[in-house]
């Protein structure tokens, strides 16, 4: 019985695995296809037990979405979709927090990939997004009467100093090399 048991769960691991790998090159696959066109920008929302989110936005120059793409789903079977709504639209000022034509997921991943947007144009590394844990974890300490543990999109914006405009800064900086002995 034992054996049995234990055949099953490798036979699903391994379907599983498959499946994933399936799903990864899907992803790679459509990253490519954006990128070839122009920037692309992304946006995640994870989930534990909830629908999970994934959008790419293809920007041009100015930052207004071009093109975009959604993976929603909970199981390695979801696959890219056309998500041809948001398109016309400036990601810098996108919000999408009214707009209930879509999943709360995809909602948030598409507030994530205006975030990550956010911090490109000021030269900073956007930060990974929380996952379902982290995002618990937060709600206790903020019920608690505490603050979270990592500082808003807003706070981290503030702090960097933008000057409003929203336009990638293009100037270049100046590497010093190591003289030479």
């Amino acid at each position: 019985m034992f054996w049995f048991f234990a055949i099953c769960f490798a036979i699903v691991y391994v379907v599983n695995t498959v499946l994933a790998f399936i799903q990864s090159k899907n992803y790679t696959n459509t990253y490519l296809a954006l990128r070839r066109r122009g920037r692309v920008a992304i946006g995640k929302r994870r989930g534990m037990v909830t629908t999970g989110a994934i959008v790419m936005f293809l920007l041009d120059a100015e930052g207004t979405i071009m093109e975009g793409t959604r993976l929603t789903g909970v199981t390695v079977l979801s696959r890219f979709r056309p998500l041809p709504d948001f398109d016309g639209l400036r990601l810098a000022t996108l919000e999408t927090t009214s707009d209930r034509r879509f999943t709360r997921s995809v909602r948030l991943a598409a507030d994530n990939a205006r975030d990550n947007y956010l911090f490109w144009i000021t030269g900073q590394t956007p930060p990974e997004p929380p996952g379902p844990l982290s995002r618990s974890i937060d709600a206790l300490r903020q019920r608690a009467g505490r603050p979270p543990k990592r500082p808003s999109v807003a706070h981290a914006l503030a702090a960097a100093g933008t000057s409003g405009s929203l336009t990638p800064s293009t100037a270049k900086q100046r590497i010093k090399l190591p003289q030479p002995r």
